[in-house]
């Protein structure tokens, strides 16, 4: 942002470039468009590209491949081709090898209009020099123009017309000629016809360029009258707002905030803080500090650029759902926060995080004068307590989190303070995926304490054996509690207290002050503070944080709505209606994707729009089979052999689940990321297994020796009690395991299901389920976001939970690796390799597990991660412990609906992580709750089908 002077001089130079880019353009108007050059194909690098796809030692694939990478290309020679060819293959090929590959080639290009009396006339020539002596080639002649007569008429390739020149002549001299002498003129024509086909390309080729140059010419004119007009509208916006938000392409997420604004918001110059009127009555009142005290200076304060524009303070935002809105919902108050893309943490009420180059060492820098909604400062002593007191205290926390402790050593973290703004943190070993952990987003907050790296020392000191033993019986018996560490998990639950503090709060910082009031409450970071968040109440309310340490570019505090109201309806179907109603502003909850047809069709009347925030992890409806289940010997053995696997896999009709269970919003395919992510395996491995195929499905039951003896449509169980019976239990997915019923049933295996619950039977020891359903958001683009993973056992996972035990707890507890074992066989009565684990018949989870390993002390991008991402999916594609079902339909927390005036609202965000809630704004200020009736006066119902909506 510039001074008045300057913004009047850019003005004025916009304006100049304006006025010469519309002389250039010929006077075009707005609704004028310069004519489109022709677009440049570089053939050069197509062959390129097609060689060193196929490899100079296979000539014969790059005979097909250069012939693909030309056809429909006009205006190239023979000559060109050739030279293109032996440019690419670099001396690779032999002069035959060229020779073929450019005849081959040069007949599949169009052959450009030419002059057939030219061409006629260098044909006769060729016949007359080449004919035996005393033959009549009138005849040949004649047949010849008829051929060239009928090519100019049609589309025609080089081979085509040569086609025809050879069988004129063949068919006027076959008969008074011998073979030897119709070739040798055939020869000399078509040397003739290419010589004639030649002229004419590089006659096109100069007439191209020539129009290819004006018609550049009138974009560029057109282009500099587009882009000085579009400048001077941006300068008057600027002058407006002074902010110009960052535009995201269609599907794209965006920049992490900090990349924006830089580490010490160097990248936005420093203006005076405003605040909003709910604020500045506040201040009057003199319950709160002037704006200058309530926040950080300029350097430290959280810059948070909003994805439209600069809002307008005012307005209260509802939401209408079947549960509870929550503090956890309330925007950006954690430390550290993921980045639109789900990839990365990245800085939030933390201003510096960063990483050394070996990755054991990590520099962490607190934003100076930030306060808690409280208005009690933030200093060093809430990061100290937090780690000191709170994460290192084994009594509180035996054990720490993986993410938190060396990868190889299994070392806990250590810590250093360094001053007063800054601390480190230390690993024995590399430990890049600190960096990348979703775990640790809620660990840089308060939600995880006593696993926190923040804490409001001022308020849970109060609770903690060390500063308050004097106190502790007497809360105990007050909160019912059995001892102090049951006690600090209960108080330290953000979304079961509320209100404000119950007697004054100081605004100076004393490290013996501990708050001793009736009302316990714990005080945030975030926008928004709990008023009222009874659970099982009708509404739960939450407050402007007037101390919230955030600004937008233009020094306005956030957050701009001065509250959030959620109500609570008797269920979720009556809260999507009302919401369709218009009486939810903003809802991310409880929608269901395959009723999208529904909220559509009803988004004009209800004046919303329809979002959708893709996760690129893949796995949106995937079920895993469970290796270690032995409960029934049977369902166990084929459980762990891979032919059945395969054939519940291809006897999944996923296209008609998608078309009925995700409105056709997905894509079929395995449990593999999206493949413009780092760690896609290939298309191969995506689709690998996932067609539906009946027969083959059939098949492989019969491999196993499974037949439907007594005609009933399902097949026997080898023990001879009855059908084939299996069980799946599911509540988040039903619908879909409603839907395996029915292709299973089409297999010849009765399925059973219910709608509840089988994640805990499916990771007991030994488990007592054998499938489970998922959606996956986070941890299914990188395996190393967190400890449990979507594709290795590391944890008690459900494809083998004593296996990730094993893991997880370095070997001393689980299912550990001794190999085969008769009490774990698949149907074949194949058993484990040696040195595998047991339950494992093809022992590829062994390597799933030193995959994880050897990817954890490396970074993100590395070859070496990369490769062992690739290979990880790879296997499980192979091995289908996972079969995924359906990926990027936005089965789970990806739609979204908004009313028409609620701005900044984000186009895309990875559901991994939240985007901040403070940036919300109504239009002109005014909500819809205090407004019946009120709709958007500036802005129309669009949804993410609709590529308007990346405008």
């Amino acid at each position: 942002m510039g001074t008045r002077s300057l913004r009047i001089g850019l003005a004025a130079l916009f304006a100049s470039i304006l006025v010469l880019a519309l002389a250039a353009a010929c006077g075009s108007s707005d609704d004028d468009t310069a004519p489109a050059a022709a677009p440049t194909v570089d053939v050069a690098k197509l062959i390129q590209d097609a060689v060193n796809a196929q490899g100079t030692s296979a000539s014969g694939d790059i005979e097909a491949a250069v012939a693909a990478a030309l056809a429909g290309q006009e205006g190239l020679t023979r000559a060109d081709v050739e030279a293109i060819v032996n440019n690419a293959t670099a001396g690779g090929l032999s002069a035959a090898d060229v020779q073929r590959i450019v005849d081959q080639s040069v007949s599949g290009i169009p052959v450009p209009e030419f002059d057939t009396s030219q061409l006629s006339s260098l044909v006769q020539s060729a016949v007359a020099a080449s004919a035996p002596e005393g033959i009549d080639v009138s005849e040949i002649n004649r047949m010849v123009q008829a051929a060239v007569g009928a090519a100019q008429a049609g589309a025609v390739t080089r081979g085509d017309l040569e086609a025809l020149v050879t069988k004129s002549i063949q068919d006027a001299a076959a008969d008074a000629l011998t073979a030897d002498q119709v070739q040798a003129i055939v020869s000399a024509s078509l040397e003739a016809t290419n010589q004639a086909i030649d002229e004419a390309a590089m006659a096109a080729m100069d007439a191209g360029k020539a129009a290819q140059e004006a018609g550049m010419a009138a974009m560029e004119a057109a282009d500099l009258a587009k882009e000085a007009k579009a400048a001077q509208e941006a300068m008057m916006i600027e002058e407006e707002t002074g902010y110009m938000a960052e535009r995201i392409n269609a599907g794209s997420f965006g920049r992490a905030f900090h990349i924006i604004t830089g580490t010490s918001n160097e990248n936005f110059t420093q203006v005076p803080y405003k605040e909003s009127p709910m604020s500045a009555a506040a201040v009057a009142a003199g319950t709160i500090l002037p704006v200058d005290e309530r926040l950080p200076n300029w350097e430290n304060v959280f810059i948070l650029p909003p994805g439209d524009e600069i809002g307008v303070y005012g307005g209260s935002l509802r939401t209408t759902r079947a549960g509870n809105i929550t503090q956890t919902d309330m925007g950006m108050g954690y430390g550290l926060e993921m980045s639109p893309d789900g990839l990365l943490l990245v800085p939030s009420m933390f201003r510096v995080f960063e990483s050394n180059e070996s990755g054991d060492e990590f520099t962490f820098k607190m934003r100076n004068g930030a306060r808690w909604s409280d208005g009690y400062p933030h200093t060093m002593e809430d990061i100290r307590f937090a780690l000191e007191d709170l994460m290192l205290n084994k009594e509180l926390m035996p054990g720490l989190p993986a993410v938190l402790t060396s990868p190889i050593t299994g070392n806990d973290m250590r810590v250093q303070f360094i001053d007063d703004s800054t601390f480190k943190v230390f690993f024995d070993d590399p430990n890049f995926s600190f960096m990348e952990s979703t775990a640790m987003n809620i660990f840089s907050g308060i939600k995880g304490c006593p696993r926190c790296f923040i804490s409001p020392s001022h308020i849970q000191k109060r609770y903690h054996i060390k500063f308050n033993n004097a106190e502790i019986p007497a809360i105990l018996e007050a909160n019912n509690q059995p001892n102090w560490v049951k006690n600090f998990s209960f108080i330290r639950n953000v979304r079961g207290f509320e209100g404000p503090p119950s007697e004054p709060v100081p605004t100076t910082y004393d490290i013996n002050y501990i708050y001793r009031g009736d009302n316990h409450y714990n005080p945030v970071f975030g926008g928004f503070w709990a008023r009222s968040q009874q659970s099982g109440a009708e509404s739960t309310e939450f407050e402007r944080n007037h101390y919230h340490p955030s600004v937008d570019p233009e020094g306005n505090q956030l957050p701009y709505m001065d509250e959030w109201i959620g109500i609570r309806t008797e269920s979720r179907e009556v809260g999507i209606f009302r919401t369709m109603n218009g009486e939810s502003d903003w809802s991310r909850w409880d929608l269901d994707t395959k009723e999208m047809p529904l909220y559509l069709q009803n988004s004009v009347q209800g004046d919303y729009s329809v979002l959708k925030h893709d996760s690129p992890d893949g796995a949106d409806s995937t079920f895993i089979n469970n290796q270690e289940y032995v409960d029934d010997p049977e369902i166990g053995q084929l459980l762990r052999t891979r032919d059945f696997r395969i054939a519940l896999s291809v006897a999944w009709d996923r296209n008609g689940a998608n078309q009925s269970l995700a409105s056709g919003l997905g894509t079929p395919q395995n449990m593999v990321p999206h493949p413009s992510t780092p760690y896609f395996p290939g298309e191969h491995w995506r689709t690998l297994d996932t067609d539906y195929d009946l027969n083959r499905a059939k098949s492989l039951l019969t491999k196993m020796g499974y037949t439907d003896a007594d005609g009933d449509g399902f097949v026997d169980r080898k023990d001879g009690s009855g059908p084939l019976s299996m069980f799946f239990q599911s509540n988040s997915h039903y619908p879909f395991v409603e839907w395996l019923q029915s292709d299973f049933k089409a297999l010849g295996i009765k399925l059973e299901i219910a709608d509840q619950s089988s994640r805990a039977g499916n990771t007991s020891i030994p488990p007592t389920e054998y499938f489970e359903f998922f959606s996956s958001t986070e941890g299914g683009t990188n395996p190393w976001s967190n400890a449990w993973n979507r594709v290795a056992p590391t944890t008690k996972d459900p494809q083998g939970p004593a296996i990730g035990q094993y893991y997880a707890t370095r070997g001393e507890e689980g299912m550990p690796p001794t190999g085969p074992d008769a009490e774990y066989t698949d149907v074949y009565g194949a058993m484990a390799p040696d040195g595998t684990y047991p339950a494992d018949i093809s022992g590829h989870m062994l390597r799933l597990q030193e995959l994880i390993t050897e990817g954890w002390v490396v970074s993100l991008l590395s070859p070496k991660r990369v490769a062992a991402g690739q290979e990880l999916f790879r296997i499980n594609s192979e091995q289908k412990y996972k079969i995924g079902g359906v990926a990027y339909a936005g089965l789970f927390r990806a739609l979204k609906l908004k009313r028409n005036n609620m701005r900044n609202v984000p186009k895309n965000w990875s559901p991994a992580g939240g985007h901040p809630v403070e940036w919300f704004y109504f239009e002109d200020g005014i909500d819809n709750l205090n407004n019946p009736g009120n709709r958007a006066k500036k802005y129309q119902t669009v949804n993410f089908l609709d590529p308007a909506y990346w405008d």
